[in-house]
Formats: structure tokens, sequence, C-alpha cells
């Protein structure tokens, strides 16, 4: 009984989805694949598709959105859009079909999940946002489509703010967002014992520890980024989820101590460090060179001396690490890279596709470099990683594994 690590405990394809605005020219809008080739709705000349075949699929949905996409003078953001493709699946009598009908064992519904509608309303921000998405609708929808009464529409709008899920590409870059069914049965613990993973549109929820029971109850995913602190991770999980985590890692202080502290540092190296946090965000936003920014990492990274596991430093050290990489600086970023190794292991729950991910870049770079019997070594980790938390068929397993055997071959001829 119960579920082995490794193994698969559902997959589901998404309710209703919406590629991210930045992505919608360079992705098909329906099956997400990367295309230079992409074609464009002819009508509302919003939606990009890679094929027909896609576009046909995608009808069902679009034939609705698309006159409303007409009307609207820029493309909305991705949580109106959403909004408006959840609502026309509504209309359309979807909300009450059980939707992964040849998965076992979990059948729900979108009328299934939580709304907490009666929290919104009392919330002020988030009611401020519903209004807007609602006005949103009332405007662009006039005459065009019958819409359901605004209580029907305040429960749709908490459904998808409580229960979106954040859709990854092959190298775990964020693209889309969406709304799976039977997924979202799924409750939170900051030390997960499962995973989400992404082929496309698909989900697949993997376990990552053996879980002795078979209940659903006893499967948890993290909702919130494991590098965050307790204090940012409950206020996370309050304004977003409408609870407070009690999991042993928000009940116990070890980690927390961790990454919070600055032994043999100074407080003034930790404000330095979150200072350089802002710059780069800064000047990430402007689109500066990756030069530049891990310059400015760099200059920061010199000036102080923190604790490796310093959530500050491991995420000033991550910026430095893309820069580096960008800028095809590669010596320096394994240099950076190998700093965040340790701690990555330390802070991120096990199995973790993010630490998976850190090896395989490691790896691929000591490849690069020519340090074979080092890059064998992380390859072989990250592929273990990533075999039990993203699965065999997976983008990044079939990488690792040709950069494996490249390096293998390079072994034997050395």
């Amino acid at each position: 009984m119960g579920w082995k690590k490794g193994s698969v405990i559902m997959k589901a394809e998404p309710f209703a989805h919406v590629i991210m605005q930045k992505y919608r020219e360079d992705r098909c809008n329906f099956c997400l694949a990367s295309s230079d080739t992409l074609k464009k709705c002819a009508s509302c000349k919003k939606t990009w598709y890679c094929g027909v075949p896609c576009q046909k699929k995608d009808w069902k949905l679009h034939k609705m959105e698309c006159p409303v996409m007409k009307r609207v003078p820029d493309t909305p953001t991705d949580s109106m859009r959403l909004f408006l493709r959840l609502v026309i699946r509504h209309m359309n009598g979807a909300s009450s079909v059980n939707q992964e009908k040849d998965e076992k064992p979990c059948f729900r519904c979108f009328n299934d999940l939580m709304s907490h509608a009666d929290k919104i309303t009392s919330d002020r921000t988030r009611n401020s946002l519903f209004e807007v998405a609602h006005d949103f609708l009332r405007a662009y929808t006039h005459g065009l489509l019958s819409l359901p009464p605004s209580s029907v529409l305040l429960d749709i709008f908490g459904k998808m703010v409580i229960n979106t899920f954040t859709i990854a590409d092959e190298s775990l870059q964020d693209v889309a967002v969406g709304i799976y069914n039977s997924p979202s049965i799924l409750d939170h613990r900051c030390y997960p014992n499962a995973v989400a993973s992404f082929e496309g549109r698909t989900v697949t929820v993997r376990a990552v520890t053996d879980i002795d029971s078979d209940s659903y109850e006893e499967v948890f995913l993290s909702y919130v980024d494991p590098l965050a602190t307790i204090a940012e991770r409950q206020e996370q999980l309050q304004q977003q989820y409408y609870f407070r985590c009690t999991c042993s890692r928000c009940s116990s202080d070890h980690i927390e101590k961790m990454m919070c502290s600055v032994e043999g540092g100074t407080e003034g190296d930790l404000a330095k460090v979150k200072a350089c946090l802002d710059k780069v965000e800064s000047m990430q936003k402007a689109q500066e060179s990756s030069e530049k920014i891990l310059e400015t990492c760099d200059k920061c990274l010199s000036e102080i001396t923190l604790p490796s596991t310093n959530v500050h430093l491991v995420r000033l050290i991550g910026k430095g690490f893309d820069a580096a990489i960008e800028s095809q600086e590669f010596e320096k970023a394994f240099y950076l890279g190998i700093k965040n190794l340790k701690p990555y292991q330390t802070l991120h729950p096990a199995f973790s596709p993010c630490v998976g991910y850190m090896y395989a870049n490691l790896g691929k770079l000591l490849l690069f470099l020519g340090k074979l019997h080092e890059a064998e070594m992380h390859l072989i980790k990250g592929l273990e990683i990533f075999s039990v938390s993203l699965g065999g068929s997976h983008f990044l397993v079939h990488q690792v594994q040709e950069l494996l055997h490249q390096c293998q071959a390079e072994l034997k001829e050395s």
C-alpha cells in the first residue's frame, strides 16, 4: 500500500491554463511547446499556436474567449485571462465534470475546489482584486457572454487564486499558470514528500520519499520557496492560502538559525547583501547586461563574510551564478555554483529538482572545463535526483543522460 519513492501518485491535465504573457509569442498557447514557427489567431491576434491540431484543441475555449480578447486594447494579464477561461468553462457546464476519467484513483471536479469566498470578501487586498476582475469581465464581455451572478464569479475567482499551479518548462522555468482539479487535493508541508513536475501542460506528482499510506491526506507538496525564512513562508501562506503552517520545519528553529546566521560576519555584511540583491533585481528589470550583474555580485561577495547557509547570501550567489552562465564565464560560474551546492542540499527538501539542477549544471560546467571524473560524479548525482523527482521520461533526465554518456566516452578515450 502507499507509494514508493519515485513512483507516480497522480497525473492530470489542466482544467484551464494560460501561457504567461511574456512567452505568448514564443510558445504554443495550448501545448506550451517552444517553436520558431508559431501562427497567431487570425481573429483576435493575441494567441499563438504551433499548428492546426493545437489550435483546434484550444478552440472549445478560445471560440468564446476570442471575441472578448479582440475588444481588449492590450493582452489581459495572466490572472485576468485565466479567470475569463474559468468562467467560460463554468458556463459550458464543465465545473461539475470529473476530468481525470482515465487516471486513478482521485476524481475531482472544479466544483470540489475550495474558494474561501468568505475570507476573500473580508480581505481588503483580495477583494479589491476581485472587483477589478469582476469589472474587467463585465466591461469586455457585455453583449457577448451572459455572465453568471456575482456570487458565482466570486466563487470562481476564489478557486482560482487558492488553487493555481505555476507550470514549469523543460528547464524548470515558469512559463504558464493553470488549475488542476485532482492535484488541488494535496496539502502543504515545507518539507514535502512529493513533487509536482510538468511535461508540456501535463502535471505529474511523484513521491520523493516512501509513503506508507495510500491516503491523499498523507501526500504533501510545498507551496512556497524552501529558501524563504519561516516568517516569509508564513506570511505567503496566510496571504495566499489563508492558513498557518505547523509542519516540523516551521516548529523547529534548527534550519532557521542556519538561514539567518551572521556568524563570522556582521549585521553590516547582511545589510550589504540585502542591498545588493535589491540592486541586482532592479538591474534585471532594467534588462542590464549579465556582465554588469556579475560584476555587481562579485564586488559585494568580495566585501562580506557570512555563513554559507545564510539564505540572503545563497540568493546572491545564485544571481551571480546565473549571470556568469549567461556571460559564458564558465570557471566563475563553477566557482559560484560549488559554493551553493552544500547550502542547497541543506536547505532544500530531499530529492528537490532544484538540487538536481545544480548538480547537473555543475556537471555540465566540469565537462566543458575538462574535469571529467568530477563531471561524471556530479552528473550521476543529478540524474539520481531527477529520476526520482521528475521521472525517466523528463527532458532533463534525457539531457543529463546524454551528457553523462559523453563524459564517460571521453573518459574511456583519455
